[in-house]
């Protein structure tokens, strides 16, 4: 009874210490058998991840190659539009001005290399543009050339006709009020055709035409040539001329080139200054090249204007056109006619108050002062002075008769200086050795030219009707003006 008692509380207890040992066993299976789990799950996952960081990477590799086969495919691309700009377009355009056609231009470009395929249908369509463009404007400037010359000859015609009109009237010299106005008028139509006849010089020297004129072969001294520009200018009568301090002969082939620029800037100067004030020319001589100066005393130029006049002389910069109107073609025709020659125009404020237009002419072949070429040049014309002298220009007749007081103040187109030849362009030596000037030659003698023949009737011109009346003499001019100038459109006017 007593083991009895003390063997029955034992086993309980035992019975808790197994059950724990196998719940605690259990634990652990389970502990274990979720931590394999999550272990083979995060195995799982880093091999997935592994694989998708390789992907990536492989995906990084391969956008990274793309991106440079594009980048030197960019380049490659950058260099021939570099090239087409710098190279091929210049070339381009320099050989379709030569007058090359576009296939001949392509084939040439072909044999220098074959250019981009990317590029290639641009130069194609490009050069043919070009072409056709430069075709067209071919016509265009060879349209205005034949017009313009047309019309020059035309305005040269009407003006030899005029002034054999006008031969009866200066050779009678009659002091009625009739006899004034028609000569007045006369000088008037002359200005006008001196104007329109600038204007035609200034279209033929913008369509890139020669000069029409004479070709001077022999050389000519420097104040005849200046002379002759003047006497081109229809406001020449307000021009005074200082002759060079010493003789400067000026050769045959930039005799026209240096006449023209100069008879545009004196009409500038004579546009751009009052009616009553005087515009100087004059002459500075250097080592190295001769300035003729004109000197007017309208408004003086902004220095914006000048610094933009002087960037369109610049003779470093290519004349454009295209910036020009209608009423700056003077810049243009300068730069042409002056820089064959080197010439070089400078414009700043003159002492007078306005503006000075320089011609600097250099000597390099063009000026000579020795001697020999001093005396091989053309005589100058009576009375004009060779040194340090001032030509006052006058209006004068056919026959170099000087106009009297009333009509001496008014523009005509043929000025000489006072008891000079009549012809403002240079005449031959010939010429000027078998005519007598100034007071030697006869009144009623109308002047020979080469290869015409004297009238047998020098006094009494054939076909000239001198009229006698202010009404003939109105009804003649208005003939002259209806078939130059357009008709009016008729006015609408009500009968009340």
């Amino acid at each position: 009874m007593l083991l009895t008692d003390t063997l029955a509380p034992e086993q309980p207890a035992g019975q808790i210490w197994v059950w724990a040992l196998v719940v605690s066993v259990v634990a652990l299976l389970a502990v274990s058998a979720y931590t394999a789990l999550q272990l083979r799950r995060a195995r799982a996952r880093t091999e997935h991840d592994a694989t998708l960081l390789d992907g990536a990477r492989a995906e990084n590799a391969r956008l990274q190659a793309e991106t440079d086969s594009l980048r030197a495919a960019l380049d490659d691309r950058e260099r021939a539009t570099r090239s087409v700009a710098t190279d091929t377009f210049p070339r381009v355009t320099q050989r379709v001005r030569e007058g090359a056609s576009a296939e001949t231009v392509l084939a040439e470009l072909d044999r220098r290399g074959r250019p981009d395929p990317a590029t290639q249908q641009l130069i194609e369509a490009m050069t043919r543009s070009l072409w056709r463009g430069h075709q067209q404007r071919r016509r265009l400037l060879s349209i205005v050339r034949g017009c313009s010359a047309r019309a020059r000859a035309g305005v040269a015609h009407l003006r030899a006709e005029v002034q054999e009109r006008s031969l009866p009237y200066w050779s009678s010299l009659e002091t009625t009020q009739t006899g004034e106005r028609v000569r007045e008028d006369l000088m008037a139509v002359e200005a006008g055709l001196s104007r329109l006849e600038m204007l035609i010089q200034r279209l033929l020297t913008v369509a890139e035409a020669d000069r029409i004129g004479r070709n001077w072969t022999r050389p000519l001294r420097i104040e005849r040539v200046v002379r002759a520009a003047i006497g081109s200018v229809p406001d020449f009568s307000r021009v005074r001329m200082h002759s060079p301090s010493s003789p400067v002969v000026v050769d045959g082939r930039a005799v026209n080139a240096i006449m023209q620029v100069t008879a545009e800037l004196v009409d500038n100067a004579t546009s751009f200054s009052a009616p009553s004030e005087a515009v100087v020319v004059h002459f500075e001589s250097t080592a190295m090249r001769l300035g003729v100066h004109i000197d007017d005393s309208g408004l003086a130029m902004t220095e914006e204007q000048l610094a933009e006049v002087r960037r369109r002389l610049d003779p470093t910069r290519r004349p454009d056109i295209a910036e020009l109107s209608a009423n700056q073609l003077g810049l243009l025709v300068v730069r042409r006619s002056a820089d064959p020659l080197g010439a070089h125009v400078d414009i700043g404020p003159s002492p007078r108050g306005g503006t000075r237009a320089t011609i600097w002419i250099p000597r390099n072949g063009l000026l000579r002062t020795d001697e020999a070429a001093v005396s091989a040049a053309l005589p100058t014309p009576a009375g004009s002075g060779s040194t340090g002298g001032e030509s006052t220009f006058h209006s004068s007749t056919a026959v170099g008769r000087s106009v009297p007081g009333s009509a001496a103040g008014t523009p005509a187109p043929v000025p000489v200086p006072e008891a000079a030849a009549p012809d403002p362009a240079p005449a031959t030596a010939k010429e000027d050795a078998a005519e007598p000037t100034g007071a030697e030659r006869p009144a009623h003698l109308p002047r020979r030219r080469r290869g015409a023949t004297i009238s047998p009737d020098p006094a009494s011109p054939r076909g000239i009707e001198v009229p006698r009346d202010h009404a003939a003499t109105s009804h003649r001019i208005a003939q002259w003006h209806a078939h130059t100038r357009p008709t009016p459109p008729a006015e609408k006017r009500e009968d009340t």
